[in-house]
């Protein structure tokens, strides 16, 4: 069961790394990758809800 969950957990983390990305280069605006980021499946593993997913894109994005 472990490595199913970290499987998961990897997926939505690779994701959302992807939709940040996309952010980051401009393909995308914050409200679109807010969208993009709430709709991946086992976000709740990654720590990511609907309370702090505009400090994570704020964080991701600031950071790049």
């Amino acid at each position: 069961m472990s490595k199913t969950k970290q499987w998961a957990e990897d997926t939505a983390e690779n994701k959302v790394d992807n939709i940040i990305a996309k952010l980051t280069s401009g393909e995308i605006d914050r409200s679109t990758a807010k969208s993009k980021i709430m709709k991946v499946d086992n976000l709740e593993l990654v720590g990511i809800d609907e309370h702090n997913v505009d400090e994570v894109i704020y964080e991701a994005h600031a950071n790049a």
